[in-house]
């Protein structure tokens, strides 16, 4: 019985070395893409990162950003998370005591802000672009130009369920939650609980 105590608290030990070895690279990695990031950032598992000259992407401090299935507690990640710039002019800020988990945000051309200690939980979409146009549908395969890109917000101490996605021009307000596996489309105001495909408020919080 020892022997198996040890022989599993050597794979953890050899585990939580790895995840601070690929954490170590994401931050060098964050340095050689130009990326800003503030104190005790701490990354489990290789992030994808995918910067564009002279877009901006700033990370305040206390972040912690999950990369890996295996420190994921809630459920599992799809993939590691992923920060993707397309033009000089995107901007991704990601505020101070917030948690990623294998998110995935991509700026085309806008900002995606998101707020102060927000709990993004895992395989959440966010993006500010449709990256095609609906119609004519000859046209759908042609990338149209960023004047359809609209930024995204995300406020303070939001809440943000599993496995949902955040299209663009999307504003929601600081203390709400969004349920897992919804699809949000347009603005959610402050403290309230929304959630669905499209969201929709289910409850305002007092």
């Amino acid at each position: 019985m020892k022997i198996q105590y040890l022989k599993y608290f050597s794979i953890i030990t050899l585990q939580e070395g790895i995840f601070t070895l690929t954490g170590l690279i994401s931050k060098l990695n964050f340095k050689l893409k130009s990326i800003k990031y503030g104190t005790q950032l701490n990354i489990i598992g290789g992030v994808i990162l995918d910067i564009y000259p002279e877009s901006r992407v700033i990370i305040e401090d206390n972040v912690t950003i999950i990369s890996n299935a295996k420190r994921c507690s809630a459920s599992t990640l799809y993939s590691k998370t992923k920060i993707k710039t397309l033009s000089p002019s995107s901007a991704i800020v990601i505020g101070e005591g917030t948690g990623l988990n294998g998110t995935s945000i991509t700026s085309r051309s806008k900002k995606i802000i998101i707020g102060k200690n927000c709990m993004i939980a895992p395989n959440t979409i966010i993006t500010d672009s449709d990256f095609h146009i609906p119609w004519p549908p000859e046209n759908r395969s042609v990338y149209p130009g960023c004047e359809r890109d609209v930024d995204v917000i995300i406020g303070n101490n939001c809440w943000i369920g599993m496995n949902t996605i955040i299209l663009k021009g999307v504003n929601i307000g600081e203390n709400s939650v969004i349920g897992a596996g919804s699809i949000v489309n347009k603005d959610i105001p402050p403290n309230c609980l929304a959630a669905g495909n499209p969201a929709q408020i289910i409850k305002q919080y007092k």
